[in-house]
């Protein structure tokens, strides 16, 4: 179906049938949404607590449920001390808050049995695709907009499609929910989806481990710092560097 040079592209595209529309999406992947804490009673405990810390804006509880090894990001530190000056999180205002809200409202896997991460758009995302340059429909029918903006016209809709982004996001990946990511879709090459719609495999993550004893503890939340990893097989020389040596006066 070729298109009339009368029509723009939006009228164009509100003209095509839906089972078009639909056809096209099949092209992207999907990561269906998953939840596997509730097969430990104790992990959905913790899970409940800090939300409703969360949820309560109360940094108190959630830095009781640390390890002393806490890891804060990949580069800010350990311990819940360091994480109460990276967050700064005896303010309401603290960016943690909007941060723990997104990523516990979605479900995790078990990397083992005493292994689990949130979110599940970490650890199922496809290893062959760029984390930073993806991200994820979180619910079913979610609209493509023509325009960055609420009201604007429907392109098409998604569910848990995997969807490439037109621009990479940078690290560390930090989006506010109302903000508008533009992506692209085999159905409409240029729209925008509502951030708060979809979450990057590259953005906050938290890991949980069981001690012997049973006991589930917050290990880290961190998300991805590094556009290019290291490659450890071939590391980069160090530069050579070179000593002074001190004077006594």
């Amino acid at each position: 179906m070729s298109k009339p040079s009368h029509l723009s592209r939006r009228r164009w595209l509100s003209l095509l049938p839906a089972a078009a529309i639909h056809a096209s999406e099949s092209a992207l992947p999907v990561l269906p949404p998953e939840d596997q804490s509730a097969r430990d009673a104790a992990l959905s405990a913790l899970l409940r607590r800090i939300r409703a810390a969360a949820a309560a804006r109360d940094c108190k509880p959630l830095e009781a449920m640390m390890l002393s090894t806490f890891r804060v990001e990949f580069d800010s530190g350990k311990g819940p001390a360091a994480f109460h000056r990276y967050w700064k999180a005896q303010s309401t205002a603290s960016p943690l808050w909007e941060v723990l809200d997104r990523l516990f409202s979605l479900g995790g896997t078990f990397y083992s049995p005493s292994l689990f991460a949130v979110s599940y758009v970490y650890t199922h995302f496809p290893p062959n695709l760029d984390i930073l340059g993806h991200v994820v429909a979180l619910r079913q029918n979610i609209p493509l907009l023509a325009e960055p903006r609420m009201n604007a016209a429907q392109l098409a809709q998604v569910t848990h499609a995997i969807l490439p982004l037109a621009t990479p996001l940078k690290p560390p990946v930090r989006i506010p929910a109302d903000q508008f990511l533009e992506v692209r879709h085999p159905a409409a090459p240029r729209a925008f989806v509502l951030s708060r719609d979809v979450y990057s495999p590259a953005a906050h993550r938290a890991f949980f481990e069981k001690d012997p004893k049973g006991r589930w503890r917050w290990i880290s939340l961190a998300c991805a710092t590094l556009a290019e990893p290291p490659d450890l097989y071939n590391p980069k020389p160090k530069p050579a560097t070179t000593t002074r040596r001190s004077s006594k006066r």
